[in-house]
């Protein structure tokens, strides 16, 4: 029997309040997905072709980027990198045997443990990070065009700019 959605459903309630998106705007988002993955993919190659775990690189590269402020913890590496916790300990484990990193003690709190990269970490990052410099300068005008013609097609009531706090974690929404 085929169930039906009634009214009172939350998830139909959720989808009649907002508009369906346009053939344009399912294009642009199409595009836009595309464009994400597809430099995914090829950051995710080039780690390989390196010998490392495209999330070894990852890793290193969220703990250098992290913003002003953050410690390079597992608790918020794993919010950065949108892992478990018990993924981001296994992930931390294999960068550590690898030589790409090392975890020090906070003096105080013996249980919290700070990350940093090894020197041998730094360089793959480093490499790893000028591939996806060149990537992103190469695609990077198509995925900006893919995410402005999605942005075009939203109505300046719902379009919003998205101010980021110092924590890279977005902080208020300012009408245009």
């Amino acid at each position: 029997m085929t169930e039906v959605a009634s009214h009172n459903d939350p998830l139909m309630s959720k989808r009649t309040n907002k508009k369906k998106l346009s053939r344009a705007e399912y294009k642009a988002l199409a595009e836009f997905r595309y464009q994400i993955r597809r430099y995914l993919r090829h950051m995710e190659e080039a780690a390989r072709s390196y010998g490392y775990h495209p999330q070894q690189y990852q890793l290193l590269l969220a703990i250098e980027g992290l913003p002003d402020g953050k410690v390079p913890t597992i608790k918020t590496l794993a919010e950065r990198m949108q892992l478990n916790h018990n993924s981001t300990v296994e992930l931390v484990d294999r960068c550590e045997k690898r030589g790409l990193l090392q975890r020090t003690h906070d003096g105080i709190n013996r249980r919290e443990v700070t990350l940093a990269a090894t020197t041998a970490g730094i360089r793959m990052m480093e490499d790893q990070a000028s591939a996806s410099r060149a990537e992103l300068r190469e695609i990077g005008p198509v995925l900006f065009t893919s995410l402005q013609r999605l942005m075009e097609e939203a109505p300046l009531d719902v379009r919003a700019k998205v101010k980021l706090g110092t924590d890279g974690n977005h902080q208020k929404k300012v009408k245009r």
